[in-house]
């Protein structure tokens, strides 16, 4: 087998004693690498460049926890964020830099070769399933068990996506809640999970709910069917305020290179976008829209001030002498 499709098929990495048993040396790797053919991941453990620099970072995690879990065998099984990228639920403000197991021997917990080892005293069989070969953490528990160790903002991003991907749900969440009560993060994870929303199809739209709660704003309906006078959808919006008669759009998943799979260009999709908000506007709401850059902590407060101001200009312009229909 030649070099290239060595390190191209398999599970995403390959191990220096592969490349040996297929009759290279270790100058042949080395070299490798200073061509930038192969990157080193691990000791003893390397990539296709071309192949894996394309990847998410989930996906990128995804291999490097293979080659973790191939090696340690059944002793432990995938958990935490680790879990979370195999069972493709989304995060935000997560790190990926180290792999996280659970022991299943045993032994006890540490951090060592940037692999987290937690101590798995706790851990039932029907906690478990078998994921390409790996034994892994279930969804709902790793859900959990990720909301417990970060803010409560990113544990809404795991569980709001885990909702809407239907791979837990809010009586698995409460469950969880109740069996690790004591858990250090706990108290958080609940609360995180009492303003789960599976309706959410995005971090950022998880991000901006929660913004909106720490700083006071009315709560907002998620995902409003809008429709025209002659009752004909013209599209659901990711956020609608009733009594302001007030719509809000988060723009982070429209980039400048389109949707992913979309084949109209980016002025195409922009030109479709401005017709859609025109129709809206003719419903008689207000529309407020941001992007990630402005629910960045250097400009979410401002951000919010904009929005309430716009919250009140529709309510000005909009509700008086007017019966309020509740959006659906």
């Amino acid at each position: 087998m030649n070099l290239v499709d060595l390190i191209t098929t398999g599970r995403g990495y390959v191990t220096r004693g592969q490349f040996l048993d297929c009759g290279y040396s270790d100058r042949d790797i080395r070299a490798a690498v200073r061509s930038g053919l192969l990157r080193r991941r691990r000791q003893g453990v390397y990539v296709h460049a071309a192949t894996f620099d394309v990847l998410s970072p989930e996906q990128q995690h995804v291999v490097d926890v293979r080659s973790v879990a191939d090696k340690l065998g059944p002793a432990v099984a995938v958990s935490h964020q680790s879990a979370c990228a195999i069972h493709g639920a989304a995060m935000y403000g997560t790190r990926l830099d180290r792999i996280h197991v659970t022991r299943l021997d045993g032994a006890a917990g540490r951090t060592a070769h940037g692999i987290v080892h937690h101590e798995g005293q706790v851990v039932r069989d029907d906690d478990l399933e078998e994921i390409d070969g790996m034994l892994v953490v279930k969804a709902p528990r790793s859900i959990f068990e990720l909301g417990t160790t970060g803010s409560v903002e990113s544990a809404i991003v795991v569980m709001d996506s885990g909702l809407h991907l239907a791979l837990t749900t809010p009586e698995d969440l409460e469950e969880l809640g109740r069996r690790f009560e004591s858990w250090p993060g706990a108290r958080r994870a609940r609360y995180a999970a009492s303003l789960a929303d599976g309706r959410a199809e995005s971090p950022g739209e998880s991000r901006s709910r929660y913004l909106f709660r720490r700083y006071n704003l009315p709560v907002p309906e998620l995902q409003v069917a809008i429709h025209d006078e002659s009752g004909e959808l013209i599209g659901f919006t990711d956020f609608g305020w009733t009594e302001y008669r007030h719509l809000g759009e988060f723009d982070g998943k429209v980039k400048y290179g389109g949707l992913v799979g979309d084949p109209r260009t980016p002025q195409e999709i922009a030109f479709a976008e401005k017709k859609r908000e025109d129709r809206l506007r003719r419903q008689l709401f207000g529309i407020s829209r941001w992007t990630w850059h402005e629910i960045a902590p250097s400009q979410e407060a401002a951000t919010v001030r904009r929005i309430e101001g716009e919250l009140h200009q529709s309510r000005r312009l909009y509700t008086r002498n007017r019966l309020i229909i509740p959006l659906s």
